[in-house]
């Protein structure tokens, strides 16, 4: 009798957490609809039967972050209901389950947006006070923190490096501001390219926080800045007379052509694009070019002239397509393959963050299996081997499983080297 006892709340338990699975799919459902207010709605009433609920917590605050920064203007954005409905909530959930890493990944990006509301009215005290904050929240673990640093040696000196994406920019921002490295390097973050008073800050820069960047756009151009008429054209990105000599150019190479297309609708130009378009043009090829490994994509019609050197791409003068060129072997190996530069990737395992591990564990996994690949076709067979064995020393699946897809792409480049041997 007992035992029965025991099965029938064992099978009550199982239905009842059915039913909360049910109900925060419903609720993550409205969500991916876009349908923030009513999902929030839904989250509130869950909370009057359901107070403990970590998973409640967390969407409640991520879906009140989303009010603010992603959809259209929202008339109630403040420090109050920053404070009341996005972090305290967020805080909340990982009270209830210290393990929740990506309810810690929306604090660092809930600080990373706060840290941007100071750097408008240039509050540098309190830019920096939001992503030391960012920080004490668990939101930027150690694994990150390296991630981000490698980033940024990834980089030339005096390097322009277009980033995207909370994970990387919110990390590179706390690395540079707070921990003051690499601060020659001026980082664009890419989604914010058409927000007048960023394209003026990246303009004119702040002393110790941010260095200015090539840019011909006056306070009017700024201030009028729309997606503008476009069709496919070409565009010429001129090269100084000193670039030309670094780069060991021929005799009239004096600017690199970049077929633009359309990319918000028919015939019409992003106005972000044309602010990557302006610095290039007016950067001609002075400063180094790098970007983030997740940006490549709004260079679409540059992407041959990019080599890769490391956890960035770096822009050159000339294409590198299907030649040795376009990787830095020798950079890239020192960068990628220094184990002083994976100290704290065990720290995965405990702090892990599964909406950005694609950037803080995998991405760099990716770049080793894509080197692999490359020297595999320019008949390095050992080297690729090595390249192979050593990224599961520096990187290994106890701390952070493969995906499936990288695991599939490392056993049929093993097989292929084996049978080219034959």
């Amino acid at each position: 009798m007992k035992s029965i006892f025991v099965i029938l709340l064992l099978l009550l338990a199982i239905a009842l957490q059915s039913q909360e699975s049910d109900k925060i799919q419903e609720i993550i459902k409205l969500g991916e609809e876009w349908k923030f207010e009513e999902a929030i709605d839904r989250i509130n009433e869950e909370l009057k039967t359901d107070p403990t609920n970590a998973e409640l917590y967390y969407w409640l605050g991520r879906y009140s972050h989303y009010m603010v920064y992603d959809t259209r203007p929202f008339s109630n954005k403040s420090d109050n209901w920053s404070d009341e409905q996005i972090l305290k909530n967020l805080y909340k959930a990982v009270k209830l389950n210290p393990k929740f890493g990506d309810a810690k990944y929306f604090l660092a990006a809930e600080y990373g947006a706060r840290s941007y509301e100071a750097l408008k009215s240039k509050d540098i005290e309190q830019y920096k006070k939001e992503l030391i904050n960012g920080n004490k929240s668990g939101g930027f673990p150690a694994h990150a923190i390296e991630y981000g640093r490698n980033i940024l040696k990834s980089c030339d000196k005096n390097a322009i490096l277009f980033a995207t994406g909370d994970a990387d920019v919110n990390i590179l921002q706390y690395v540079q501001a707070v921990e003051g490295y690499r601060q020659d390097v001026s980082i664009v973050i890419i989604a914010f390219l058409e927000r007048p008073f960023y394209i003026s800050l990246i303009r004119d820069g702040i002393p110790g926080i941010l260095r200015p960047v090539p840019c011909t756009m006056s306070d009017n151009l700024i201030m009028e800045m729309h997606n503008y008429k476009w069709k496919a054209n070409d565009i010429l990105i001129p090269i100084s007379e000193r670039a030309q000599k670094q780069n060991k150019l021929d005799e009239g190479k004096t600017f690199v052509k970049w077929h633009v297309k359309p990319d918000v609708g028919k015939n019409k130009l992003w106005s972000g694009k044309a602010m990557i378009m302006n610095i290039l043009e007016a950067n001609k090829f002075e400063r180094p070019v790098h970007c983030t490994q997740f940006t490549l994509n709004q260079f679409d019609g540059l992407q041959y002239h990019f080599q890769t050197v490391g956890l960035t791409k770096k822009l050159l003068p000339y294409s590198v397509y299907n030649s040795r060129n376009r990787y830095n072997s020798q950079k890239f190996e020192t960068l990628m393959l220094d184990p002083d530069n994976y100290t704290h990737f065990q720290d995965i395992k405990e702090n892990n963050q599964p909406r950005a591990s694609i950037a803080f564990g995998q991405a760099r996994r990716i770049s080793l299996i894509h080197y692999a690949s490359y020297l595999v076709s320019i008949f390095e067979y050992e080297k690729a081997k090595e390249v192979l064995k050593k990224m599961g020393e520096l990187m290994p699946e106890e701390y952070l499983p493969y995906m499936e897809y990288h695991k599939n792409q490392i056993e049929k480049l093993n097989t292929f080297i084996e049978k080219s041997k034959t």
